[in-house]
């Protein structure tokens, strides 16, 4: 079970390793707070918060503590990715990302802070995650960067007339920027996308890591000569990656 803690629902002991913390959010107290309801969660297995609790009180001790104005999911994906990012110095990293829709089709009621999901109309919201993976070793590294956003229910404006500030599509070039910034650590680091994120903006800001892409269509320009597509082609060769199914 998670002990309470007077105002502020969980007791910890004082030499809570760090290996578990997974933010500061302001306080020592609610910093030790979210390493213990970590390892609980590491323990069980579950992110059922009556299993985490382990009885009604430890319950209530982590919605309390999850309800918090000061833990945010900014805080606590900035504190894992920089554990991440220790984790990946040295190595040849492969920066995976991809979308992620979680909708509630019949399990909204009594829910709040809802988008409409891809149909347009099932309540949701969207994730957009990037993880650290060791080249050689297959390894899953941990989280590099996620966003997490709902939609408006608002019509949006045409997709041309919007910058890519204003467009969903930012969320692939904000990825990109976190992992090469966060992990320069690394020996090497390889950002993968799939076709939406075949994106000029994101290209035109291509830093020293290499981006192998699943492109939505051909890009090369029509005033190519024959030598300059396959000297294209070759370079594309270059960053193939093998890939094991499972």
């Amino acid at each position: 079970m998670i002990p309470c803690l007077r105002g502020y629902g969980l007791e910890v002991a004082m030499d809570r390793r760090e290996d578990f913390r997974i933010g500061f959010f302001g306080d020592v107290r609610r910093a030790k707070a979210g390493a213990v309801l970590f390892e609980r969660v590491v323990a069980t297995g579950s992110l059922v918060l009556r299993e985490v609790g382990g009885d009604r009180a430890g319950e209530i001790s982590a919605h309390r503590f999850l309800g918090s104005m000061h833990v945010t999911p900014q805080e606590i994906i900035k504190t894992a990715g920089r554990r991440t990012a220790v984790a990946c110095r040295g190595r040849r990293i492969v920066a995976a990302q991809d979308t992620t829709e979680i909708n509630f089709k019949g399990r909204d009621r009594g829910r709040k802070g809802l988008g409409p999901a891809g149909d347009g109309e099932t309540p949701g919201f969207f994730s957009h995650v990037m993880v650290a993976v060791d080249a050689d070793e297959e390894d899953l590294l941990g989280i590099v960067h996620a966003r997490i956003w709902t939609r408006s229910d608002k019509p949006a404006c045409p997709r041309r007339s919007r910058a890519i500030e204003e467009k969903e599509s930012i969320r692939w070039i904000e990825a990109t920027a976190r992992a090469d910034d966060l992990l320069s650590g690394a020996a090497q680091l390889i950002v993968v996308g799939d076709r939406e994120f075949d994106i000029y903006s994101q290209f035109v800001r291509m830093s020293a890591c290499r981006h192998p892409v699943r492109v939505t269509w051909d890009a090369l320009p029509a005033s190519a000569s024959r030598r300059g597509a396959c000297a294209f082609a070759s370079r594309a060769m270059a960053l193939r990656l093998p890939i094991r199914q499972r």
